[in-house]
C-alpha cells in the first residue's frame, strides 16, 4: 500500500519534472498604454474583442442553463450528493473547457482570431463565476444568479502566464524588448544614445522619451530581440494575418522613470499579461487599450514613502475611529505613556469643490435626460406646464405646439414599471458620447481618491506604527444613511490601504467588534453612558474627563485585547490599561494646566500633501492627435460636456482634501 509519506512529488510532462509554482513570491501589476494609432491594428483588436465576447456570451448562457438544471435536481443532490450531480452535468473545469472548444470550432471563424489558450482561459473564468454562484465560500456566502455581460462591459481578456522553466515561452500575449532598446529608439532631445545610468541622473521634470511616432519591428527573431518594448499576439491557429504587434507606450517624464525601471528592468520577473480596454473619447476609435503586466516582485514605493515606512515605529499600538466625515487616530507606546493623535477630515475648500462638482454632475445628468426624452418622445408624458399651454392654445383656436422634449413622467404600468424598458430606447450619438465622458470623469475622480488615500495611509503608518486596531464596521449600512458624505470622504479606501501597508511591513491590522467593546459609550475610567450621534463631545460624570468623542473612542481602542485576533467578537477593553492611559493624559504638560480638561494639551501630526498628487489625467494621446485637434473636433461635433470649446480629456484637479487638524475643545494628546 502506498502512503503519503512514501509517494514522490507530483510530476508532469515527458521529462517528469515537478510543476513550477509561484509559491509565496510577491506580485505586483503595472498598467501601460498601447499605441493603436494604426487603423488596421485597431480593427484587429476590435475583432479580437468581438470574438471573445461572443464566446463568453455563449459560455454564460451555457452556465445559466447548467446551473438551472443543477438546482432543479434537488432529490438527486439529497440522495446522491452534490458532487455526483455536478459531475453528471459537466459543471467542472474540464466540462466548461470542452464547451468552449466546441463553440470556437463550430463557429467556423473564431479560430482565425483567437488561440486555444485564450479559449480555455475564458472557459475557466466563466466556470469560476458559476462556482461562486453554486457553492458558498469560506464565509458562507454565495453570489447571485449569473448574467450575460453587455458588450460595452466586456473589457478584459485574460492571458496565460509565461513559462518559467522554458526560455522565451509565452502562451498568449508576449512582451519583448528592453528598456535600453526603448530608450535608444525614442529618446528625447539631441542626444539620442542616453544610457539608463544617464537617465537616472536627470533632474525631475526632464522629458526622457518622445513617442509621437511609434513603429513595430516586423517579422523578427524574438528570442534575440532587444529593441523597443512591443506586445505580440500570434493570433488564431487558422489566421492568415501576421502576428499582431502593439508598441508599448511608456511614461515620458523623468518622474515616472524609477517606477518603470522597477517593473521592467528585469525581464525574468515578467509573469502574465492581460489585455484591457476602457472607453476614452480622446483616443481614435473611442477606446484606450492597456497592458496589465503582472511581475513577480514587490510594488514600487517612491524614495520618500520608502523612507517614511522604513522608519515607522514598531513598538506602538494605534487605533482608528472611523466616521462618515473624519478619521480619528490615537497611538500609544507599550507603557501607555507616549501618546500621539491625528484627525483626518475634509477642509472647507474641499467641501466647496465637492459642491461645485456635484452641481456639474447634476447639469450633466439633466443634459443626457433631455437627450433621451427628445429621441423617445412617445415614452414620456407632457409636463403640467406643457399641458396647460396646449389647453390655452386650444381655447384660443390655435394649433397644438409640437413638443420635442416632453417634461412629464415615463409611461408606466399601475405598479410603476415602465411600459418599455430603458435599454430599448433610441439613443443619440451625443448621448453616448456624453455618458462616456461622464464615466471617464468618474474614473479619474476614483483614481484621485485612491492616490490620496494611499498618501494619507503612508503618513499615518509612518507616524503611528504598523500595529493597528479598527472597529468592525459595516460601511455598506452607513452608505444607506450617509451615502453622499461617505462617498465624498471615502474612509474605506484609507482603511484598506492600512491593511495592505501593515501586511507588507510585518505589522497587524486587527478588527474588533463594536458590541462587546462599545467604545463610544465608555470612558477611560470605565464609566458607561449612552450618547446620541449628535453628541460629539465626551464628558464623564464620574471622573470629569472630557474631550472629543472620536478621539476618546480611539484612545480607549488602544486598550482593547483579543481572545482570538481572528475573531472580532472576542475583543474586550482592558480597563486596567485604560486607567494607566488616563493617568498619562492627566499629567501636567504646560504651565497653564488646571485639571483634566485643561491638561489635554495635544500635538496632532499634520499630513503634508505631496506635490502634484492632486492631478490624475487620462494619459498620453496617440500620435498625431494633439490637444488642438481634440478641441477642434469637439467644437465641430458639439459633444463637449464642459461647454463650447472645452473638450480636453477628463481630468480632476483636487486640492489637499484630507488634512489633519485639532480644533479647540478636541481631545488633545501630547506626543
Amino acid at each position: 500500500m502506498t502512503t503519503t509519506a512514501t509517494t514522490s512529488p507530483r510530476t508532469r510532462g515527458k521529462n517528469k519534472q515537478a510543476a513550477w509554482r509561484v509559491g509565496d513570491q510577491p506580485m505586483a501589476t503595472i498598467v501601460l498604454n498601447l499605441d493603436t494609432s494604426d487603423a488596421h491594428v485597431r480593427r484587429r483588436l476590435e475583432v479580437l474583442y468581438f470574438t471573445m465576447f461572443n464566446l463568453r456570451r455563449a459560455l454564460q448562457r451555457d452556465a445559466q442553463r447548467l446551473c438551472g438544471e443543477y438546482w432543479s435536481r434537488k432529490d438527486e443532490r439529497d440522495g446522491l450528493g452534490w458532487r455526483f450531480v455536478a459531475e453528471d452535468l459537466g459543471l467542472n473545469r474540464n466540462g466548461f473547457e470542452a464547451l468552449a472548444r466546441d463553440h470556437a470550432r463550430s463557429s467556423g471563424w473564431a479560430m482565425e482570431h483567437v488561440s486555444a489558450a485564450l479559449v480555455s482561459h475564458m472557459a475557466d473564468a466563466v466556470f469560476q463565476d458559476a462556482v461562486r454562484h453554486l457553492w458558498s465560500d469560506d464565509s458562507g456566502k454565495r453570489h447571485g444568479p449569473l448574467h450575460v455581460t453587455a458588450p460595452y462591459k466586456f473589457t478584459t481578456i485574460h492571458g496565460r502566464a509565461r513559462s518559467h522553466t522554458t526560455t522565451n515561452k509565452w502562451e498568449t500575449f508576449r512582451l519583448y524588448g528592453t528598456l535600453k532598446g526603448h530608450l535608444d529608439a525614442y529618446a528625447h532631445g539631441k542626444n539620442q544614445h542616453r544610457t539608463l545610468h544617464d537617465v537616472a541622473a536627470l533632474p525631475a521634470g526632464t522629458p526622457v522619451l518622445r513617442q509621437s511616432t511609434m513603429t513595430t519591428p516586423g517579422p523578427t527573431t524574438w528570442s534575440t530581440y532587444t529593441g523597443p518594448l512591443v506586445l505580440v499576439f500570434a493570433g488564431g491557429p487558422q489566421s492568415h494575418e501576421p502576428e499582431l504587434q502593439l508598441p508599448v507606450r511608456l511614461p515620458q517624464g523623468r518622474g515616472a522613470w524609477d517606477r518603470v525601471t522597477h517593473f521592467l528592468g528585469d525581464p525574468e520577473t515578467r509573469h502574465k499579461i492581460d489585455l484591457v480596454r476602457r472607453q476614452d473619447s480622446s483616443q481614435p476609435g473611442g477606446w484606450r487599450y492597456e497592458m496589465h503586466l503582472l511581475v513577480l516582485a514587490n510594488g514600487y514605493a517612491s524614495p520618500r514613502n520608502a523612507g517614511l515606512l522604513g522608519s515607522a515605529p514598531t513598538n506602538r499600538t494605534a487605533c482608528v475611529d472611523v466616521n462618515v466625515s473624519n478619521l480619528s487616530v490615537v497611538s500609544t507606546s507599550t507603557d501607555q505613556r507616549d501618546l500621539a493623535s491625528t484627525v483626518v477630515r475634509a477642509d472647507g475648500g474641499e467641501h466647496d469643490r465637492l459642491a461645485a462638482l456635484a452641481a456639474k454632475n447634476r447639469r450633466g445628468l439633466r443634459r443626457v435626460e433631455r437627450s433621451r426624452r427628445s429621441t423617445n418622445t412617445s415614452q414620456y408624458l407632457k409636463s403640467k406646464a406643457q399641458t396647460a399651454r396646449d389647453e390655452r392654445r386650444a381655447q384660443r383656436g390655435l394649433r397644438e405646439v409640437v413638443t420635442t422634449t416632453p417634461g412629464g413622467g415615463r409611461l408606466s404600468r399601475a405598479d410603476g414599471v415602465p411600459l418599455r424598458a430603458y435599454w430599448r430606447d433610441d439613443l443619440s450619438s451625443a448621448y453616448r458620447d456624453t455618458r462616456r465622458r461622464q464615466g471617464e470623469r468618474a474614473r479619474a475622480q476614483s483614481l484621485t481618491k485612491k492616490t490620496k488615500a494611499h498618501e494619507v495611509a503612508v503618513q499615518l503608518v509612518a507616524t503611528h506604527g504598523v500595529d493597528w486596531l479598527i472597529e468592525d464596521c459595516n460601511l455598506t449600512n452607513w452608505a444607506r444613511r450617509w451615502g453622499k458624505s461617505l462617498h465624498a470622504f471615502a474612509p474605506g479606501m484609507v482603511t484598506a490601504e492600512f491593511a495592505a501597508l501593515t501586511a507588507r511591513h510585518g505589522g497587524s491590522f486587527v478588527k474588533m467588534a463594536t458590541g462587546p467593546t462599545a467604545l463610544s459609550s465608555h470612558c477611560l475610567c470605565g464609566h458607561s453612558s449612552k450618547k446620541d450621534l449628535s453628541t460629539r463631545t465626551h464628558a464623564c460624570a464620574a471622573c470629569g474627563f472630557s474631550g472629543d468623542r472620536d478621539l476618546v473612542s480611539a484612545a480607549l481602542g488602544t486598550c482593547v485585547v483579543h481572545g482570538d485576533v481572528a475573531v472580532p467578537t472576542t475583543a474586550r477593553v482592558d480597563f486596567a490599561r485604560a486607567a494607566m492611559l488616563l493617568a498619562a493624559i492627566s499629567l501636567p504638560t504646560t504651565p497653564s494646566t488646571n485639571g483634566h480638561q485643561d491638561a489635554l494639551t495635544s500635538q496632532t501630526h499634520p499630513l503634508e500633501p505631496r506635490r502634484r498628487i492632486d492631478v490624475v489625467a487620462q494619459g498620453a494621446r496617440p500620435a498625431g492627435y494633439s490637444s488642438r485637434a481634440a478641441r477642434r473636433n469637439a467644437r465641430r461635433t458639439a459633444q463637449s460636456t464642459n461647454g463650447p470649446g472645452s473638450a480636453r480629456p477628463a481630468k480632476v484637479a483636487h486640492g489637499p482634501a484630507l488634512r489633519s487638524s485639532s480644533p479647540p475643545g478636541d481631545l488633545r494628546l501630547s506626543s
